[in-house]
């Protein structure tokens, strides 16, 4: 018999042909598929045509070489194409990030490239480009005790006034070795994100936030040669283009429905919601100077 699992992450009941270890288990009606199949050589008429993907207002198809093929449609279905001896754990890294990315954009939200926690009963996202320390900082709050959201991408969604909500993610952090050595953690602890990637899966077995709560602040982190620990509001231009930059495969979004709803987000977010720029010393791990900066702020 053909078996299939209902799982819960952002925001969303999925209805999955394969196991996906990572996600809570759900019950109800479902939102999204994700089945094995056949996908598509090329989507007819893409707006947009890159290396590996090419999408239209409804259509996205991405092609990972001896990994797997991901088709998205219509923001409700995922279908994948696997290699042959594919490993499953990468098929299930890029389902759960540019997959599901691209998911997300077709329904109309804003996936954010960043993690986020629950402060004073708001969300707080920490953002920044790769090696800017986002997931750590969430990870150094966590270890203090404040509850999870989501790690590496946040989903934001809008209310009919225009409130901006964060959607809870999956209960899993990806931390590099280094990170979890400073958080006194063993990297050997826990299993690789990819063979030969320094990068590992930390479930989180407790403290994690399983419903949407309101966004309240958004860090912009970036390290600096300068020395110094510095945290600033960002304002106008600078913060619509903060938002903008940090948002989740943003070349993802094809077509002027899709730009037209991201910009109408992000403009939404810039009137209701603080945004920081916070830059830290390169090679220094003083998150908890970091935290104090934070809570500081977010009073």
């Amino acid at each position: 018999m053909f078996t299939t699992y209902l799982y819960k992450a952002f925001g969303l009941t999925i209805k999955s042909d394969i196991e996906l270890p990572e996600l809570p288990l759900a019950l109800g009606d479902f939102d999204v598929t994700v089945s094995l199949g056949a996908t598509p050589v090329s989507i007819e008429n893409p707006l947009f045509k890159g290396v590996r993907f090419e999408s239209s207002h409804n259509e996205f198809l991405l092609k990972i070489d001896h990994i797997a093929s991901f088709y998205v449609t219509a923001g409700k279905h995922i279908v994948i194409q696997t290699a042959s001896n594919a490993s499953f754990d990468e098929v299930r890294l890029f389902l759960l990030g540019s997959a599901f990315g691209a998911l997300i954009h077709q329904r109309g939200l804003l996936p954010f490239h960043g993690s986020s926690v629950k402060i004073n009963s708001s969300a707080t996202i920490f953002s920044g480009h790769s090696g800017a320390g986002k997931s750590t900082l969430a990870a150094a709050f966590h270890k203090k005790g404040y509850p999870m959201l989501s790690d590496d991408v946040s989903v934001i969604s809008l209310t009919d006034q225009g409130i901006a909500y964060v959607q809870p993610g999956y209960p899993q952090m990806k931390l590099w070795s280094d990170s979890i050595k400073n958080l006194g953690g063993e990297p050997s602890s826990y299993k690789t994100i990819r063979k030969q990637l320094e990068k590992h899966c930390i479930p989180i077995v407790e403290c994690f936030q399983k419903e949407a709560i309101p966004l309240q602040n958004i860090f912009i982190v970036a390290a600096s040669n300068l020395g110094e620990l510095n945290v600033r509001p960002a304002k106008g231009i600078e913060k619509f283009n903060l938002l903008r930059n940090h948002t989740y495969r943003f070349n993802f979004i094809a077509g002027a429905e899709m730009q037209t709803n991201h910009f109408n987000y992000i403009s939404a977010i810039a009137k209701e919601v603080n945004v920081f720029a916070l830059t830290r010393p390169t090679g220094k791990f003083i998150f908890d100077e970091m935290i104090e900066m934070i809570l500081a702020c977010t009073k």
